[in-house]
């Protein structure tokens, strides 16, 4: 698990693809986990650094300048059997999600812009919306929409 928020956190600072943001903190309408277990909480390396990432009770604190803090800006949930991650945008563009199943597996919802349009597909409903300058908006969906794209990516079904 300590590899699974290292890498999760990696990859927020990291990611140059373009992910899906979601208007709320995915699955909705499902408890938050109130703090980080104590077993996960300390100090990783991260980016040369050997303290890098530091996981409190309530926070996570990224090379010393950024920090998330749980019910804020960060949400943890546990749902499927899954770890689910949402972290607020800093330009108040939706959450990122992050998804990690038993094996570490980690995935987020990342496409190309040209094929936004497989989320409709998937879910059999228009959720895929651009604003005025053809930037997607964070969507907007229900927990069991949320339930099918968990599902399509750990089971390597390419969202069509």
């Amino acid at each position: 698990m300590n590899k699974l928020l290292v890498f999760i956190f990696s990859s927020v600072l990291l990611a140059s693809c373009h992910s899906v943001n979601y208007a709320d903190p995915q699955p909705v309408f499902w408890p938050s986990v109130p703090s980080f277990p104590k077993q996960l909480q300390g100090s990783y390396p991260l980016m040369g650094m050997q303290d890098g990432l530091v996981v409190g009770k309530q926070t996570i604190t990224i090379k010393e300048d950024r920090a998330y803090t749980l019910g804020e800006d960060l949400i943890l949930k546990r749902y499927q059997g899954y770890w689910i991650v949402s972290i607020k945008k800093e330009e108040n563009q939706g959450w990122e999600v992050y998804a990690a199943d038993k094996n570490n597996g980690i995935k987020k919802t990342a496409l190309r812009k040209n094929e936004m349009f497989k989320l409709n597909e998937l879910l059999g409903r228009e959720v895929v919306f651009y604003n005025s300058e053809d930037e997607a908006l964070p969507l907007k969906i229900k927990r069991r929409e949320f339930k099918k794209i968990l599902k399509a990516h750990f089971e390597g079904v390419e969202i069509k």
